[in-house]
């Protein structure tokens, strides 16, 4: 800030006439320019220029823009819908909107889905605290994220010279114990299930928990000893060359009842023994 025995700087003007100068510093300024003739003359000039920029800058601009009615318009109606988005008629306020026969219809599928949701809530059970699991129903197929199916690189002559109880299929007990929890299988139920192989070692699968499922011993005719007799006859052809190991591996995997069905040809599937007589055929 200059002293009262000198003028003003043009910076100084240029920041007083566009409010940028702080409070205290544009007192002291306003002061000079009442007691200095020359200095307010040279603000004079300095808002007439920026008078005549502002004029010539909307005598270009302004035929240019279109009328403000328009977007003023716009912007209140997309406001008007921002604030419905943001604020939603409650449901009764809707419900009301809808005719009466319309809403004991509505109201009545509404009750039956609370309903059915609650049936199958109690029936399909739940995990509970800890290592504890319920599963009331059998798991027929496995569940594709937890047991993809996994199996190694082998021959037909290997699959075919291969010992039917060979050591090395054996389940260390830790995996069987975590595929059991992975499916919900409570260790007091575990005797109901048999910890099977999706792709059975016979046909190349591994022991990894990927190819692992709990696959019920009787509370289906799709059981554990249905899935034996399939990998026997799969087994069986590939050794045949009437199947392609590949090929029985997907068809395996893919659906192992559909695969029952389709080499066996029969629904629901024959007593074991049966089904063990009919793939010696």
């Amino acid at each position: 800030m200059q002293h009262r025995d000198t003028h003003l700087s043009d910076e100084e003007l240029m920041l007083l006439a566009d409010g940028e100068l702080p409070s205290r510093l544009a007192v002291r300024t306003r002061e000079h320019l009442t007691a200095c003739w020359e200095c307010r003359a040279r603000m004079g000039e300095v808002e007439r220029a920026i008078a005549d920029f502002i004029h010539i800058i909307r005598s270009s601009l302004d035929p240019q823009l279109p009328p403000p009615a328009g977007p003023r318009a716009l912007l209140k109606a997309r406001l008007a819908q921002s604030a419905l988005m943001s604020h939603p008629r409650p449901w009764y306020a809707i419900f009301r909107t809808v005719p009466f026969r319309r809403r004991w219809a509505y109201a009545c599928a509404a009750f039956l889905c609370i309903g059915l949701a609650g049936w199958l809530g109690s029936h399909l059970g739940h995990r509970v605290s800890g290592q504890e699991f319920t599963q009331l129903s059998p798991q027929l197929l496995p569940n594709r994220a937890l047991t993809p199916g996994v199996a190694v690189a082998i021959r037909r002559r290997d699959v075919c010279t291969a010992e039917e109880n060979d050591p090395a299929w054996l389940i260390p007990a830790s995996v069987q114990q975590r595929a059991l929890q992975e499916y919900g299988v409570a260790p007091s139920r575990a005797r109901e299930y048999q910890l099977d192989y999706l792709i059975p070692p016979a046909l190349g699968g591994t022991n990894d928990i990927r190819n692992l499922w709990p696959e019920p011993y009787s509370q289906t005719a799709w059981n554990a000893h249905a899935k034996d007799a399939l990998e026997t006859r799969l087994r069986e052809l590939v050794c045949r060359g009437q199947l392609d190991l590949p090929e029985a591996r997907r068809e395996i995997t893919a659906d192992w009842i559909s695969a029952y069905k389709k080499y066996f040809h029969h629904d629901p599937p024959m007593p074991t023994a049966k089904a063990s007589a009919n793939s010696q055929i």
